[in-house]
């Protein structure tokens, strides 16, 4: 779940880019690194062999995820 909020994050994060929306991009690349990091617990956690994953994280990356798909959203067609 988290690499794939991180790799959306990064792909709106390019696609503002090329479309020019300063706000989007400033948004999207520190949402970016917050999903790598994360990615990076979840990481630590499978290496840690956890049984079950943390909901508090797992929560946050979703709920972060569909405010930067809706922030883009809005952006891109009320502009």
């Amino acid at each position: 779940m988290s690499f794939a909020a991180a790799v959306i994050s990064g792909a709106i994060f390019v696609v503002a880019l090329f479309h020019q929306y300063a706000l989007v991009e400033v948004v999207a690349s520190v949402v970016t690194g917050l999903q790598v990091f994360f990615l990076s617990s979840a990481i630590a956690d499978l290496l840690e062999e956890k049984k079950e994953p943390s909901r508090a994280r797992n929560s946050t990356v979703v709920l972060v995820t569909i405010f930067l798909v809706a922030f883009y959203s809005f952006t891109r067609y009320f502009r």
